[in-house]
């Protein structure tokens, strides 16, 4: 069962693993290229953050790598950091952008209701911020491109490279940008996004998007190599983890087998029934027996064994003192075996079942007392013939 139980947790990993991948692909634009869909904006009416990993390659003049329009031009991104913009206002900070073309960075634009401020970061560092009207929020019901401004100009075709493009529906603070931005565009890989409940458009889902135009899927080569890593760190980890759980399992078998040998051993020289059933109670049933289930039976049990000196052990004893006691831990029902049972209870008989309990209570530590080995240790006892 628990090889069973391994391997189906390694195939489910493989098939997790196989969803992760997908989100693991680039978009490649070519000149006049465009994703283009009408999503839900409604819970992002108070607040937005649009971030993703951008290669710019400088094809054109205004590279648009995102665009929504509902009425008008409600929020623009530009891969050269010009007509950074939100309903119709820009900030133009391509001057502040040092970053090469052809190279992976992170860009991140954050505005909020109650802010009212439009903030820009590129790889997590703040680039510029500009207050918007009071009162002002998003229009629902318009259309998102990826990869192009609203209209036919290749002008303002973004023809670079993207990948990782999520919107929040909330204004993410300077720190969760920057850490975003930091942990590099694997994130998806190395970590889970923190934010991960706020995204309302997921890169995973753009990728299953109708593409206008010549646009190439492909892997991300670093963060291929970086899922390679985490899966094989994963399947040797797994691996270790079934070789342990193995191990236990015989060295579990092995301490039931020496166990059960001498218990057979002990109760034989002692010459003494025991009753296990004792441990059919909720108390021990199913649990792990402990040192402490060993000083609670031998209290419970030296609580009466003085009080039972010179009473004959009939059944109708037995019953009222079950029924009148109450408690499940007390061992009445050892007290029916032939030994015991129709004779009157001397201090020897106390001493003799004390001694056998401290003999094996032992050697059930650690031992989990399920019904199975409950018979298992009643046959055994059965076998040695004591006390006949």
């Amino acid at each position: 069962m628990l090889l069973f139980l391994s391997i189906a947790v390694i195939l489910l990993a493989s098939v997790e693993a196989a969803d992760d991948l997908s989100k693991l692909k680039s978009l490649t634009f070519s000149p006049n290229s465009f994703i283009q869909f009408s999503p839900d904006w409604s819970s992002l009416t108070h607040a937005i953050s649009v971030c993703a990993w951008i290669k710019d390659v400088g094809f054109s003049t205004y590279r648009t790598f995102f665009y929504y329009h509902a009425s008008g031009t409600e929020m623009t991104i530009l891969a050269e950091g010009s007509h950074i913009g939100i309903f119709g206002s820009y900030m133009h900070k391509q001057s502040s952008i040092t970053v090469p073309k052809g190279t992976w960075h992170h860009v991140c634009a954050t505005w909020s209701y109650n802010s009212r401020t439009h903030r820009y970061y590129v790889n997590g560092v703040l680039l510029g911020s500009q207050t918007t009207a009071s009162g002002r929020t998003f229009r629902t019901g318009g259309s998102l491109l990826v990869g192009k401004w609203y209209g036919t100009s290749s002008n303002h075709d973004f023809a670079g490279e993207m990948a990782y493009l999520n919107v929040y529906r909330k204004e993410l603070s300077s720190s969760e940008v920057a850490s975003m931005a930091n942990a590099g565009m694997c994130l998806n890989i190395a970590a889970v996004d923190q934010n991960e409940d706020y995204k309302v458009i997921k890169w995973e889902d753009i990728l299953k998007k109708t593409r206008t135009g010549s646009i190439a899927a492909n892997y991300v080569g670093k963060c291929m190599d970086a899922r390679i890593e985490e899966a094989e760190r994963k399947q040797n980890s797994t691996a270790e983890e079934l070789r342990v759980a193995l191990a236990e399992k015989e060295e579990l078998s092995t301490r039931l087998n020496s166990t059960q040998i001498e218990l057979t051993e002990l109760l034989s020289s002692l010459n003494r029934t025991w009753d296990w059933d004792v441990f059919l109670t909720d108390q021990f049933l199913n649990e792990t027996f402990t040192t402490e289930h060993s000083l609670l039976l031998r209290s419970s049990w030296d609580g009466i064994a003085d009080k039972l000196v010179g009473i004959r052990i009939t059944e109708e004893f037995l019953t009222l003192s079950a029924h009148i006691d109450k408690d499940e831990d007390r061992p009445w029902t050892m007290l029916y075996s032939e030994n015991y049972f129709n004779e009157i209870f001397t201090k020897d008989m106390a001493a003799r079942l004390t001694s056998i309990w401290d003999g094996i209570s032992e050697k059930l530590v650690g031992i989990t007392l399920t019904k199975e080995i409950i018979e298992l240790l009643n046959h055994v006892t059965d076998r040695t013939n004591c006390g006949k």
